[in-house]
């Protein structure tokens, strides 16, 4: 178990939860491991109206990243999720014909996963982004390498489960401290931005 820092009160942590934590993971993947940053563009984020899509959009705001929020619900949560911090406020992704679609996005936060997935992809600048911590959508992610070896975009699997006693992970301390170092991390950066 990983204590909340003491700026969050145990209601906040409750109405954040597993959703917030995780969208907390997709932010930092995004700027850590994706090297993301404000002034490489704009930000989607597929699902927006949902539990993790409205803590991502908030995040990313407060981050100071120009965020896109896509909804299939954009008419009737526009303006709650504009009140979020997004910028502007899109339907569902519709497929790409193409394997590389019009560079759009710096990066994206997609909790739809299956086409949405791909078109996101697709969609993706040169060095971007995608955390992709969802299957809403589906769990089949139909697709070329093209956007991976021709733009270098990267896929980032971002995973909410806690190791213990799953086939595979590995049980020495040293990645357990890791874990828990990780947590930490996501319940400081869900302080600072939303606190």
């Amino acid at each position: 178990l990983v204590a909340p820092p003491p700026a969050l009160s145990l209601a906040q942590t409750m109405v954040v939860g597993t959703a917030g934590v995780t969208a907390a993971m997709c932010v930092d993947y995004l700027q850590r491991f994706g090297e993301v940053q404000p002034s490489h563009g704009p930000v989607l984020v597929t699902g927006a109206a949902g539990g993790l899509g409205q803590v991502a959009v908030a995040l990313l705001h407060a981050r100071g990243f120009e965020v896109v929020a896509s909804t299939g619900r954009a008419e009737a949560l526009g303006d709650h999720l504009r009140a979020l911090g997004a910028s502007d406020v899109v339907g569902r992704l519709q497929p790409e014909p193409k394997p590389l679609g019009k560079q759009l996005w710096a990066g994206v936060v997609d909790s739809v996963g299956g086409a949405t997935l791909a078109a996101a992809l697709a969609q993706t600048r040169y060095r971007g982004a995608v955390a992709s911590p969802g299957v809403a959508g589906g769990g089949e992610l139909a697709t070329s390498v093209y956007p991976f070896i021709l733009r270098g975009v990267r896929l980032l699997g971002v995973d909410q489960t806690m190791p213990y006693d799953l086939e595979g992970y590995p049980d020495d301390p040293q990645r357990w401290d890791g874990w828990r170092a990780e947590r930490q991390r996501m319940w400081a950066l869900l302080s600072e931005s939303l606190g």
